[in-house]
């Protein structure tokens, strides 16, 4: 998982970077809307010392160009390659594929241990579960002598209860 987590970085990084050159092409069509105003003005402007201030802040637009286009030579540095993107997604692929056979081998096992199980239960259900027992009322049982302990002792309140219910 955590390759998984690194990619899925790695992507949100690529696009975070996205939005900033989004941001910095719109100021770029800013500075560029900005720079024909000015350029306007300079036309309509008689006066030579405007014309200078001008030339500087056109100057100063021409040398942020260079700079921003380093900017983007290094965003661009940022963005994943097709080659890299599809070679990271069939390493995946590959893992997952991987991952698919392990699963398989250990279903493999518990198959064939369910199996083995089964014919065993089948075997086992063919035998007789134990010997039939019959029932022979001619056989003769002992009786058992019975005692009968303190019979010549005085009832109680319990003894007469058990007689009522007993007689009943």
């Amino acid at each position: 998982m955590s390759k998984s987590t690194e990619i899925l970085n790695e992507i949100l990084q690529k696009l975070s970077l996205l939005a900033k050159e989004d941001e910095l092409a719109q100021g770029i069509a800013d500075t560029e809307v900005v720079a024909e105003e000015l350029s306007s003005e300079e036309e309509e402007a008689p006066a030579v010392e405007e014309e200078a201030p001008a030339e500087e802040e056109v100057s100063e637009e021409l040398s942020e160009e260079p700079v921003e286009a380093e900017e983007e030579t290094q965003l661009m540095e940022g963005y994943v390659k097709q080659e890299d993107f599809e070679s990271k997604i069939a390493a995946m692929e590959a893992k997952m594929a991987e991952m698919a056979k392990m699963i398989d081998e250990e279903m493999g096992g518990y198959r064939k241990e369910k199996e083995m199980m089964s014919a065993q239960i089948e075997k086992l259900s063919a035998e007789p579960a134990a010997e039939a027992i019959e029932h022979t009322p001619e056989a003769a049982t002992e009786k058992k002598p019975v005692y009968n302990y303190g019979m010549q002792r005085s009832q109680n309140t319990l003894d007469r209860v058990f007689n009522r219910l007993t007689n009943k």
